[in-house]
């Protein structure tokens, strides 16, 4: 990994998350307010695409660590730093023990993975920001709140293939030349 032009990345991710992605949300009168999470489109193209799993797990622990800085409020308000970067470093977990089921260039297999990702890593942050909020959530508010983050999963998959194809074109930037991989070697006139 190229630590320096990812961690620009994170940080245009996380403004276009905070400034244009707020365009993407839509309001649902069943689910309330829903939007793409744009760093989990990161951290699903940094587990297809990088080979060292030290580099994806430290990738998506700083990519969890950015979306707790930039919440604003949990459920009951009581947003916490740590659990979503807990939550990213699980959920890609799961995403790199699936990765070699899938051709990582499908569309659907983008989208699959980034579901199963969002799936995991929201549920996961919705239960521990539950829990942390003492006795201010009952049973109905965590199941609207998980059906939301269910939402935000499916969003969120319906827009990885474009956010791959994105990120693609600036792999360079931030993801080193993989061992193994072989280079075309320059032609020489």
């Amino acid at each position: 990994m190229r630590w320096v032009g990812y961690c620009i990345l994170v940080y245009i991710v996380v403004l276009l998350q905070t400034t244009v992605g707020r365009l993407l949300t839509f309001s649902s009168e069943s689910l309330g307010l829903l939007g793409p999470d744009l760093l989990a489109v990161v951290a699903v193209f940094v587990a297809l695409r990088v080979r060292e799993s030290s580099d994806v797990f430290l990738a998506a622990w700083v990519l969890g660590l950015a979306v707790d800085l930039s919440n604003v409020g949990g459920v009951g308000e009581a947003t916490v730093v740590g659990p979503m970067s807990l939550a990213y470093l699980l959920a890609v977990a799961a995403v790199l023990r699936m990765r070699e089921a899938f051709f990582r260039d499908r569309l659907t297999s983008q989208a699959v993975l980034a579901l199963v990702f969002c799936l995991l890593a929201h549920g996961i942050w919705v239960t521990v920001q539950s829990l942390l909020a003492r006795g201010q959530v009952t049973w109905p508010t965590y199941a609207a709140t998980m059906l939301q983050a269910v939402g935000l999963a499916c969003y969120t998959a319906v827009v990885m293939p474009l956010g791959y194809r994105l990120l693609l074109k600036c792999e360079r930037w931030f993801v080193a030349v993989q061992p193994g991989r072989a280079r075309r070697p320059r032609m020489v006139r």
